[in-house]
C-alpha cells in the first residue's frame, strides 16, 4: 500500500499590487499638472485682457491707467466670445478741473471688445467716486476750513481764519445736475456774519471719465462719496 502525505501546504501570498497604486498616483499627478496649466493659462489670458482693456479705458478721461479685474472662471471662454459680463474697475487721483477725485470704484457690466482688444463697449457702469475733505475745500478755495464727518449728509467744520476761529456743522448735498454744496446750519464760537459766504459754497463736478454722471452723495470718514453711473459707453484706440 502506497503512502500518501496528508500534510497541506499553504500557498505563497500574492505580491502586493504596487504597480496598480503607482499608476494611480502617476495619473493623479498628471491630472493635477494639467489642471495647473489650465488655471495658469486662464490667469495669463485674464491678465492680458485686463491690461489691454485698462489701457483703452484710460483714454476715456483717466489720467493714469485704471486697475481692471474681470470676474468669472473659466476666463478663456469669455475671451473666445470677446464678451465679459462683469468687471471691477479702480482709478486713483482723477483730476477733473480744480477737483481731485481720490478714488473711483465701479462695476462695469456687459463689456464687449473686438478681436484686437482695441475697441469695445460697456453696457453700464455703477460705482463710487470719493472726494477727500481737503480736496473739496481746496477746489472751493477755502483753505482755512477743515472738514470731518458728522453724519451721512453732514460735516463738522473747524474754522481758523486768523481773525476768528470755532466750529460749525454743515449739510452736504447734491444741487443741480452736478454740484456739491456745503451749507452751514449751526456755528459755535462766532457768528455766520463774521465769515460771509465762507461756510456756504458749491463745487462743480463736471467731465467725469467715460461720460459718467453724478447721481447722489453721502458723507463718510473718507470724504464725500458720490454715486456715479454711465451706460452705453464706447471706447476705442
Amino acid at each position: 500500500m502506497s503512502a500518501f502525505s496528508t500534510e497541506w501546504t499553504r500557498p505563497d501570498p500574492a505580491p502586493p499590487r504596487r504597480r496598480g497604486r503607482r499608476g494611480l498616483w502617476v495619473t493623479l499627478v498628471v491630472v493635477l499638472v494639467l489642471l495647473g496649466l489650465v488655471v495658469a493659462g486662464d490667469r495669463l489670458a485674464a491678465a492680458y485682457a485686463e491690461n489691454r482693456i485698462a489701457g483703452e479705458i484710460q483714454k476715456e478721461g483717466f489720467g493714469a491707467k485704471p486697475d481692471v479685474t474681470i470676474d468669472g472662471f473659466p476666463f478663456l471662454t469669455q475671451v473666445a466670445d470677446r464678451h465679459f459680463p462683469s468687471a471691477h474697475m479702480t482709478a486713483r487721483n482723477v483730476q477733473e478741473g480744480p477737483l481731485t477725485i481720490s478714488r473711483i470704484d465701479g462695476v462695469a457690466r456687459d463689456v464687449r471688445v473686438d478681436s484686437g482688444f482695441r475697441k469695445g463697449t460697456i453696457g453700464s457702469v455703477d460705482g463710487t467716486a470719493t472726494v477727500g475733505f481737503g480736496d473739496l475745500t481746496k477746489a472751493a478755495g477755502q483753505s482755512g476750513l477743515e472738514l470731518s464727518t458728522a453724519g451721512p449728509d453732514k460735516v463738522k467744520v473747524s474754522v481758523d481764519l486768523g481773525v476768528v476761529s470755532g466750529t460749525a456743522t454743515a449739510q452736504v448735498t447734491k444741487v443741480g445736475r452736478d454740484q456739491i454744496r456745503v451749507h452751514t446750519t449751526s456755528v459755535e464760537g462766532f457768528s455766520l456774519s463774521d465769515l460771509g459766504n465762507d461756510l456756504d459754497f458749491t463745487v462743480p463736478v463736471t467731465g467725469l471719465p467715460m461720460g459718467m454722471s453724478f447721481q447722489s452723495l453721502r458723507v463718510s470718514s473718507k470724504g464725500v462719496e458720490m454715486r456715479v453711473t454711465g451706460s452705453h459707453i464706447a471706447f476705442s484706440g
